[in-house]
């Protein structure tokens, strides 16, 4: 967030300031007994969301009209690093499986979860598709994207609420992950009163304020670090392992014959290829990060 609000008027002129204050909040909320209200919200971080890709296409046609549009644009990634940042995005973006018991416990019909995962993520796909692909396209003529899309914007009074809005979709959706991940620690270290997951949350907010004083490289890249090592172990590594735990437990205790077990070596399979994958684009994008903080400390 301090990449968003550091243009704007709003801006305390101070980096740390500029995160710590809305951390706070983000740490308040959190420890809310009740985050039911957060969902007044979410219409509204919609229509921020939508504000704010109409501004900058906006801008993207004043500048360039339809010349992107009538040429070849090479959206692949260019190299290891490119696409492992890549990876880490998508994989943060569809990173529901860590959260999934919650949402299902959240909810008042809990059996339509496997529907309303799938409805989701598919309107999460094609937006996706249709803004990233788009905005790229459209300003490829006059620009080349290093980092998160904001950066085309020009210092107006209309950009400033578009980052301003950002900052309050990011300030109103963050407890939505805060709560879940601290039931996960509650849950494992058996804290049943308030005053405890209080204690967890805050904690939680506190580390990752810290670290994102420390990795302040841009959110595009703290994003990918965190899809690449965070979700992708807990949706591609500890899965297949915890199915191999189930399984053989299974067996033991039905006494099965131990034959060949197809379902097992493809779990095995997955397995492999999941740590494979996670450790691979964890260290590539560890190590852009680290040389961009590097950079950013030298200039």
């Amino acid at each position: 967030m301090m990449s968003f609000i550091a243009d704007t008027p709003l801006t305390t002129g101070s980096r740390r300031l500029d995160l710590l204050i809305p951390s706070a909040v983000i740490a308040l909320l959190s420890c809310a007994r009740d985050l039911s209200f957060l969902s007044k919200f979410s219409g509204v971080g919609l229509l921020a969301l939508a504000l704010s890709f109409i501004v900058i296409s906006f801008q993207g046609f004043e500048e360039n009209g339809w010349s992107g549009f009538g040429k070849t644009v090479d959206l692949w990634p260019k190299d290891l690093a490119a696409a492992s940042s890549w990876f880490g995005v998508v994989v943060f973006g569809y990173g529901v499986v860590p959260f999934i018991f919650n949402f299902r416990n959240s909810m008042t019909n809990p059996q339509e979860v496997n529907m309303s995962l799938k409805i989701g993520l598919f309107m999460v796909y094609a937006a996706y598709i249709i803004m990233s692909n788009g905005i790229q396209v459209l300003y490829s003529p006059s620009h080349v994207f290093e980092g998160d899309v904001l950066q085309v914007l020009d210092r107006t009074q209309l950009s400033s609420v578009v980052r301003l809005l950002m900052t309050f979709v990011i300030t109103m959706t963050a407890p939505l992950l805060v709560v879940p991940f601290g039931e996960l620690v509650e849950g494992k270290l058996g804290m049943e009163s308030m005053r405890e997951k209080v204690m967890v949350r805050t904690i939680f907010c506190i580390v990752c304020t810290v670290l994102s004083e420390f990795l302040g490289s841009g959110f595009v890249h703290i994003v990918s670090f965190i899809g690449c090592f965070c979700v992708s172990m807990t949706s591609f590594v500890l899965p297949p392992l915890f199915c191999i735990q189930l399984s053989k437990k299974r067996k033991s205790s039905t006494g099965e014959s131990t034959c060949i077990d197809l379902a097992l070596i493809f779990d095995i399979a997955v397995l492999f290829l999941g740590i494979t994958t996670t450790a691979f684009t964890s260290i590539v994008t560890f190590h852009e990060l680290i040389a961009r903080i590097v950079l950013g400390k030298l200039a």
